[in-house]
C-alpha cells in the first residue's frame, strides 16, 4: 500500500509515545517499522530516547555512530545511519549521554528536518521517543503527523498515558492521537483497555481518543532480543508476528487517508 493523495504527499511523521517506561514502547516501535519495510515502504526509524536508546539491540545490528554526533557537528545523518532488514533505516540514539537527553525544540526539529533532507524518498519516519512528558520528548511529538500511545493494562501506566493525553489536548491534537495497548491477553481486552481510557476522555476532556490496535503478549519477543534475532525476519508466521501484521496494515490505512493538509505538523 502507498501514500497517496492528488500527488505524492510529503514523508508521514509518527511518534511513538509511553507515560511511562517498561511498557515495551521501543518493542512496538522496532517490530512495526519492519513491518511497514517488509510490505514495501521506505522505513526509517529514529531512535529519539537521547538518553537511554536501545534500538539498535533488538535490531540486532552493530551501531558505531549515533545521533550524539550529529548534534556535535563531528559526522552527518548519513554516517551514523544503519541498514537493517527490508532496507530498514535506523538513526540510533545515544545512552548515557545527560546533554542529550535534555535537548531543545528548535534542535529536535533540526534533527527531524536533517533525517527528510538527506532522505527525501521516505514514505514513512517513525520516531520512538523516550518515556515520559520531558520537554524534549514532547518536542519530538511536536514533529509528529499521527502520534501512537503504547500502554499496558496497570494502574501506573494508565495514569501516565492519561498525563500524556492531556498535555496533547491542550494542544488541540487529539485527533492525531492513537491508543496501543500493549502486552494484552486477547484483542478483546485492549479493545476494552481502550474503551476505558475512552470515556476518562470524553469525561475530563471531552474529547475521544483514537484506536489503532492492541499487541497481545508474547513471550518469543523477549526471547528473539536475547538471540539477536528480529521477529519479522526470522518467525514471520508466528502468531506475535502477524499481530505486528494487523497493526501494521492499521497504521497505512490511517495514513492513507491523510491529505495533503494533514502533512504539516502542528508545532505548537
Amino acid at each position: 500500500m502507498q501514500i497517496e493523495s492528488e500527488q505524492k504527499c510529503a514523508t508521514a511523521i509518527i511518534g511513538i509515545a509511553s507515560g511511562k517506561g517498561g511498557v515495551g514502547k521501543t518493542t512496538v516501535a522496532v517490530n512495526l517499522a519492519l513491518k511497514l519495510a517488509a510490505q514495501g515502504q521506505r522505513v526509517a526509524l529514529l531512535d529519539a530516547d537521547l538518553g537511554l536508546a536501545n534500538s539498535q539491540i533488538l535490531l540486532g545490528v552493530n551501531a558505531p555512530f549515533n545521533v550524539g554526533h550529529v548534534f556535535e557537528g563531528t559526522r552527518a545523518i548519513e554516517d551514523v545511519i544503519v541498514k537493517g532488514p527490508y532496507d530498514l533505516l535506523l538513526i540510533p540514539g545515544a545512552s548515557g549521554n545527560e546533554a542529550l537527553a535534555n535537548i531543545t525544540s528548535i534542535q529536535a526539529q533540526s534533527l527531524v528536518d536533517q533525517v527528510l533532507e538527506s532522505f527525501g524518498d521516505l514514505d514513512i519516519l517513525l520516531i520512538d521517543s523516550a518515556a515520559g512528558l520531558s520537554s524534549s520528548n514532547m518536542s519530538f511529538l511536536d514533529a509528529c503527523h499521527l502520534r501512537l500511545i503504547v500502554m499496558q493494562d496497570e494502574p501506573a501506566s494508565i495514569a501516565d498515558a492519561y498525563g500524556l493525553i492531556k498535555l496533547e489536548s491542550r494542544k488541540e491534537r487529539m485527533d492525531s492521537l492513537y491508543l496501543v495497548p500493549n502486552r494484552v491477553d486477547n484483542q478483546g481486552a485492549g479493545q476494552l483497555l481502550f474503551e476505558k481510557m475512552n470515556k476518562v476522555c470524553m469525561q475530563f476532556l471531552e474529547q475521544p481518543i483514537n484506536y489503532l490496535g492492541s499487541v497481545l503478549q508474547d513471550e518469543l519477543l523477549a526471547k528473539v532480543t536475547r538471540r539477536r534475532e528480529t521477529l519479522v525476519e526470522h518467525h514471520p508466521n508466528t502468531p506475535a508476528s502477524k499481530n505486528f501484521d494487523n497493526l501494521g496494515n492499521a497504521l497505512l490505512e490511517v495514513v492513507g487517508q491523510m491529505d495533503a493538509s494533514d502533512q504539516a505538523p502542528k508545532v505548537s
